[in-house]
């Protein structure tokens, strides 16, 4: 769908102009999708409060994105506007709060709790993104998550206001947040940290980026992490994903040039020139399996964006 004179109207109110037919693929740790009608990179909170606003009241389709490491783009593209959120910016509010953009990524995180000898985040070390986009999913490893960390944050409300709000606004669940479904857009969290000892932070850190390089596909593998959440069975206990999918023999499949990795049976990558398509349907047979031979409905971690609504 082509908006006339959508460019030149952006330009004039947000202050940059934004690209036209952009590959997506590069945006997706994935390595895989088509072209976007329209595509931006916000470099300052004006910035991104103005693209999505001037998306919002001009009717088109748009959908913000931070790193990409766990969104699968269509091979058809998408149309409408993807909007990156390259905002990025950490700085320290009091002795161990820590006021980060949503544009920043969990590495730079990390090295400003090593620099400032801030500890209680370390279990977020190894994992890729953006601040915006762990909060989203409420992203965590070793039995700890974001939401756990986060004290407050500023969003962008449907009806265009900035408002501060609290942790519990996010209603925090398993690899879930309310900005799921709310439709807002986180700006800037808050976090709490404590003061530790450099040595004894960097050796947290460490421990635990051996733990995920002794069994996640290295960083320059094309994949988008995780690919299913871990299951609760029918008998209330929470398992892996990745053990279920050991028990039907994922770790042999593969359809086209999307295949399981060898090292971890909940990680689907791309093997050279897999398409949306070919990653689509390895998990589909996944899901298949896997309720066939247990009873459970694997559900998806990974964000598939669809080219058309």
């Amino acid at each position: 769908m082509v908006h006339t004179g959508f460019p030149e109207r952006f330009r004039t109110e947000v202050g940059r102009p934004l690209e036209e037919g952009v590959s997506l693929g590069p945006y997706s740790n994935f390595r895989i999708g088509g072209r976007a009608d329209f595509f931006f990179d916000a470099v300052t909170e004006e910035e991104l409060v103005r693209a999505a606003l001037f998306a919002r009241e001009h009717g088109l389709r748009h959908r913000i994105i931070g790193g990409g490491y766990n969104l699968l783009f269509d091979d058809r593209g998408f149309r409408g506007l993807i909007l990156r959120n390259a905002v990025r910016g950490i700085r320290l509010e009091a002795p161990s709060r820590i006021i980060a953009t949503s544009g920043s990524t969990l590495e730079e995180l990390m090295t400003f709790c090593l620099d400032q000898e801030l500890g209680g985040l370390e279990f977020l070390v190894g994992i890729p993104g953006t601040i915006g986009g762990a909060v989203y999913g409420n992203a965590g490893a070793f039995d700890q998550n974001i939401g756990q960390v986060l004290q407050e944050a500023r969003i962008l409300t449907l009806s265009g206001e900035v408002v501060r709000i609290e942790r519990d606004f996010f209603s925090f669940s398993y690899r879930n947040s309310a900005l799921k479904k709310s439709g807002h857009i986180l700006l800037e969290a808050v976090l709490e940290g404590y003061t530790r000892d450099r040595g004894h932070i960097r050796e947290q850190q460490d421990e635990y980026c051996r733990k995920r390089e002794n069994r996640h596909p290295p960083r320059d593998v094309a994949c988008a992490g995780s690919y299913f959440k871990n299951p609760t069975l029918p008998s209330g206990e929470k398992v892996p994903a990745a053990f279920l999918l050991d028990q039907i023999g994922a770790k042999d499949m593969e359809v086209g040039a999307a295949a399981v990795y060898p090292g971890h049976a909940n990680f689907i990558i791309n093997q050279g020139r897999a398409t949306s398509q070919q990653v689509r349907e390895l998990a589909a047979r996944l899901k298949s399996r896997v309720r066939e031979r247990f009873g459970v409905d694997l559900e998806e971690e990974v964000i598939f964006l669809p080219a058309e609504p």
